[in-house]
């Protein structure tokens, strides 16, 4: 079944996973697609780049929303002139829609052993989280750049300007200057997946 997990995060967001599985023939079928869309897909090169596009937009119909509603920054961020905030990640095999009442950011990752090799360009020595293996620094990593797209702000340093804390289990949050967001920490299959949303508090 495509849909591998929905959650709700808290009273104004959710979270929405596919397991792509299908080939990209039948990603394709499954959804009509707008003239943008078909613009945008036709431009890729890669099938599984092109498969998880398709994923994202057949999740994006099934969380409600119509992909007439989608509009594009000139850096290719995707929003909702008159909706929710919305976040898209995907990787070969998952991809994951974040919509929700208040700016956020989704990031899906595969755990690969390159994350060491460059963890120094992410890891703040300020962060208080766990780094010692692939999957705690692809954690690490998913959270900061879920927070760079919910801030949706050029020039970021991820090891510089984002600060992490997950040394409370039950309030992990991502700091950036004076703006907190909580975390939202999933894994499955070799897969980390986070969600940041603006605190409201």
């Amino acid at each position: 079944m495509p849909i591998y997990k929905h959650h709700q995060l808290n009273s104004i967001a959710n979270l929405w996973v596919w397991h792509i599985t299908e080939d990209e023939q039948s990603l394709a079928k499954s959804i009509p697609l707008t003239p943008h869309c078909n613009e945008r897909l036709q431009a890729m090169s890669h099938s599984n780049q092109r498969k998880g596009f398709l994923a994202v937009r057949s999740l994006v119909e099934i969380a409600g929303l119509s992909l007439n509603q989608l509009i594009y920054t000139t850096d290719g961020k995707p929003y909702l002139e008159h909706g929710p905030h919305i976040s898209f990640s995907h990787t070969k095999d998952f991809a994951a829609v974040a919509i929700g009442h208040a700016p956020l950011g989704v990031d899906v990752e595969r755990h690969r052993a390159k994350v060491k090799r460059v963890a120094k360009k992410f890891v703040n020595p300020a962060d208080q989280a766990p780094q010692q293996t692939i999957a705690e620094l692809t954690d690490l990593w998913c959270a900061k750049e879920s927070m760079y797209k919910a801030i949706s702000m050029p020039g970021i340093r991820f090891s510089k300007d984002i600060f992490v804390d997950l040394s409370t289990p039950k309030k992990e949050i991502a700091i950036y200057r004076d703006q907190t967001y909580d975390l939202f920490r999933y894994a499955w299959q070799g897969h980390s997946c986070v969600v940041t949303i603006k605190n409201q508090v």
